[in-house]
């Protein structure tokens, strides 16, 4: 039997929701299993790949699922890039091994395996229930307004995740605590009432970005031009190194042009691109 998925690409670290607040894209990763043998085969992004560095792949030999079965992969998610390619894929590969073999396709187990892969359930959240996701004691599906866009600023440069991690203290004072809760909290209500001014508080993460700002050349600077091109809020997506802004419907092409210019004037090639919210996650396909 074939058996394939399909999973979309993520923001996560949104704002002052850090580690906690993700929200899905309409960036796919599509992967199959097909019976037959052969090294597997990688398209899009992930094109030249080494199986050895792929994590479908991974999460498929250690569930021991890979045996008959070729493995496929295409995906359109940026790598390096800070938009969620690494959940897209861990969700993926124990979506396809649950299915190989003949496990229930359960959603919230793969949640719960991939937020324990990564260490951290902002990007799994979305990749598996779609929307806008808040992590807390259980993955809650929150509405995005719908007057709401999201704009992206895409640099050629990719971030480690790990490096960037690594970058964070490991303390934090109590009125930067206090003020990331207060700001965590407006930017909830402000992404699901459509509030700007709530919008531009919450997206003022004050425990990631001061530390991670300057892998980023030019992030001061395209951070201004989004505001001045009607952004309601801007930050480094996920680990980085891709600027996502909160904008109104009719900016979000503006903001993203105005982000990515203000990149390249930097010397840090950046495109462009508006990209919709991917109101589903995890999709099994038909063979």
């Amino acid at each position: 039997m074939s058996f394939a998925v399909r999973v979309p690409g993520s923001t996560s670290n949104l704002g002052a929701g850090f580690d906690c607040l993700g929200l899905a894209l309409d960036l796919w990763l599509e992967a199959r299993l097909e019976p037959g043998e052969g090294p597997p085969r990688y398209g899009g992004s992930l094109a030249g790949l080494d199986p050895a560095n792929d994590l479908v792949h991974r999460m498929l030999v250690e569930h021991e699922a890979l045996r008959g079965h070729r493995l496929i992969v295409e995906s359109a998610i940026p790598v390096g890039k800070g938009l969620g390619s690494s959940a897209a894929a861990i969700v993926a590969g124990l979506a396809l091994a649950r299915l190989a073999l003949g496990d229930p396709f359960d959603r919230d187990a793969i949640f719960r395996g991939a937020a324990q892969e990564e260490g951290h359930p902002d990007n799994a959240g979305p990749a598996v229930f779609g929307g806008l996701v808040l992590a807390a004691h259980r993955p809650t599906r929150l509405t995005l307004h719908r007057d709401l866009a999201v704009a992206l600023a895409i640099p050629d440069r990719t971030i480690e995740t790990k490096m960037a991690r690594d970058l964070l203290p490991l303390e934090l004072p109590r009125e930067t605590a206090v003020g990331q809760a207060a700001r965590s909290a407006a930017l909830v209500l402000g992404l699901t009432w459509g509030d700007p001014d709530l919008i531009d508080f919450g997206m003022d993460d004050r425990i990631a970005v001061p530390h991670r700002r300057h892998l980023i050349p030019g992030y001061d600077a395209a951070v201004a031009a989004a505001l001045d091109a009607g952004a309601y809020g801007v930050t480094i997506s996920g680990a980085g190194s891709a600027l996502v802004a909160i904008t109104a419907r009719a900016d979000a092409g503006p903001v993203s042009a105005a982000m990515a210019t203000a990149l390249s004037r930097a010397g840090n090639p950046a495109a462009p691109r508006a990209v919709a919210v991917a109101t589903e996650g995890l999709v099994r396909l038909n063979c």
